[in-house]
């Protein structure tokens, strides 16, 4: 419970380098997510840090900010933007998590399902073994062209974005009680 109760998800990292090893525990952990079919449906790509693959995917990430920022003031889409940019180049992992499709519907939708418990498998590892994750679902997904650049196929499902790394700090946090979130029917 104090793992779960003290995991959150943090954008913010020192500049430590994170080893590969720590990496391959963290993917290691998500493999072992629940998965009705035995589909293990997750896929991973990681972006090194100062990598070709990186640096194509913060100017992805930069012109699409540009495009779909929602205020027009140029300064601002500007700062966004690269704020966006810097923010893939700087961090020291990142890391894209797909869904694979199954053959039908049904077991598309729980690849899906069982793809979001390996990242929760993931997040509670890393959290386990110091390192942070922030798992986004924003800029990064949303911008087809960088699956394109990253080699996912166009059938994969993102599940999101996973900027990790040394936390500079872990905030706190609260939860309702169990009596507020959960009713027992007899």
């Amino acid at each position: 419970m104090d793992l779960m109760r003290t995991r959150r998800s943090i954008r913010e990292f020192d500049d430590r380098p994170v080893p590969r090893g720590m990496l391959d525990q963290i993917v290691e952990a998500a493999s072992w997510a629940p998965n009705h079919r035995h589909t293990e449906p997750w896929r991973f790509v990681v972006l090194e840090k100062d990598g070709d693959a990186r640096a194509k995917v913060a100017d992805l990430v930069y012109e699409w900010t540009w495009n779909y920022v929602k205020n027009p003031n140029p300064e601002r889409r500007a700062n966004s933007s690269a704020a966006a940019r810097d923010e893939v180049l700087e961090t020291p992992i990142l890391m894209l998590m797909y869904s694979v499709p199954g053959s039908n519907e049904e077991i598309t939708e729980e690849n899906f399902a069982a793809t979001c418990c390996a990242a929760q498998n993931m997040l509670l590892m890393a959290h386990a073994i110091g390192l942070a994750v922030g798992w986004s679902t924003g800029r990064v997904c949303k911008n087809e062209e960088v699956h394109k650049a990253v080699g996912a196929e166009a059938d994969w499902a993102v599940v999101g974005a996973f900027f990790i790394g040394f936390p500079m700090s872990i905030p706190e946090a609260e939860r309702k009680p169990v009596s507020e979130i959960c009713t027992y029917l007899n």
